[in-house]
């Protein structure tokens, strides 16, 4: 009795890891660096090289501005 708990709170723990480990990478975004080939009427065309097979028509993206880094100033 002893042995078979012991096996399936093993199998338990890793189906736990395996599922995880598996749905993890779902929620990854994934990060491009695109630069904005045109503005007309609302509509931005960007031009990410060959990361574009990454993106779908229709898709919701995020857009951050490139900012600059400001200095740090010591004492």
């Amino acid at each position: 009795m002893q042995k078979l708990k012991k096996s399936s709170v093993i199998t338990a723990l890793l189906s736990v890891i395996v599922f995880t480990a598996v749905f993890s990478g779902l929620a990854i975004a994934t990060t491009l660096t695109c630069t904005v080939d045109s503005v007309k009427d609302g509509i931005v065309t960007l031009k990410c090289g060959d990361k574009a097979q990454l993106l779908h028509t229709g898709q919701k993206i995020k857009i951050r501005p490139v900012t600059k880094r400001r200095a740090i100033e010591g004492c």
